[in-house]
């Protein structure tokens, strides 16, 4: 089914198989993290191993192969966690997150006193990113997203965690990226400082500044963006803004609803 801008209340794995293939020219996304967040009745990100959310990562990217076109590009976010901190319960006092409460009946599995143990870092985005590989993507650039304003944390037995990775997958040899644009946007290097800014009402959001020079420089005029992991539509927004299609899933129809606003009111400027 050939589509644009158009963002569906489902399951991204129900979007991408009604999709036709060749037609996305990049894919954006920042899909949920391992045990941090609940958002609604999702599953992703609640898994009991963090090998399953792993796994389950994996394939729903995967699977974007067939929809993206041979010069497109796939640019996957990812933040790493400590085994142990479900719930993002090492945040005390003042800093203790809103979400803490979400995971107090979510079961994680047993420390093997391997790689699942107290206080270990998962290396969940290198872990997925390697298995994409093993798939046969190309991992163009390991991009650093460097916090301006990370949250403290309460541990002070380690450092504070800054940063964040976005994969450059590319599924051929010759893919659309326009080199002189990054120059001009002093975006052509693999470290990228941008501070963490919710996007109307969602609380875990891309921030604009961060994804409109991968669109701009990575997407051609006109070209179709895809955000499986859609949230208040900050992708799509972005995109409509620098004259780009798009396209979305959200699962979750409180934010679904909210991204369909967000469009709306991002149509009146544009066109205003």
């Amino acid at each position: 089914m050939s589509l644009k801008n158009k963002i569906f209340n489902e399951d991204c794995q129900e979007t991408i198989k009604r999709l036709d293939e060749a037609s996305v020219d990049l894919i954006v996304t920042s899909p949920p993290y391992f045990g941090c967040r609940l958002y609604g009745d999702e599953t992703l990100g609640r898994e009991e191993h963090p090998a399953e959310f792993i796994a389950n990562i994996v394939e729903i990217m995967d699977s974007t192969k067939r929809i993206l076109k041979d010069t497109g590009s796939l640019y996957l976010n990812m933040g790493d966690v400590y085994f142990g901190t479900k719930g993002f319960s090492r945040n005390q006092g003042k800093y203790k997150r809103k979400t803490d409460h979400h995971y107090k009946e979510h079961k994680i599995t047993k420390p093997d006193k391997k790689w699942i143990q107290h206080k270990q870092l998962l290396m969940i985005p290198t872990r997925v990113a390697a298995s994409l590989q093993d798939r046969g993507w190309v991992l163009r650039n390991n991009i650093i997203w460097e916090k301006a304003n990370p949250l403290p944390a309460f541990s002070k037995d380690r450092r504070l965690p800054c940063y964040e990775y976005i994969f450059h997958f590319v599924k051929s040899k010759r893919y659309y990226f326009d080199y002189q644009r990054a120059k001009e946007l002093k975006h052509h290097r693999d470290v990228i400082k941008t501070s963490v800014k919710p996007f109307k009402n969602h609380p875990a959001s891309f921030s604009e500044e961060l994804i409109s020079p991968l669109i701009e420089t990575t997407c051609p005029v006109g070209g179709v963006v895809y955000d499986p992991f859609m949230g208040s539509g900050t992708t799509a927004c972005v995109s409509q803004r620098l004259n780009r299609n798009y396209l979305g899933s959200e699962l979750n129809e409180e934010y679904y609803q909210l991204s369909l606003d967000n469009l709306s009111s991002e149509d009146s400027v544009v066109k205003g």
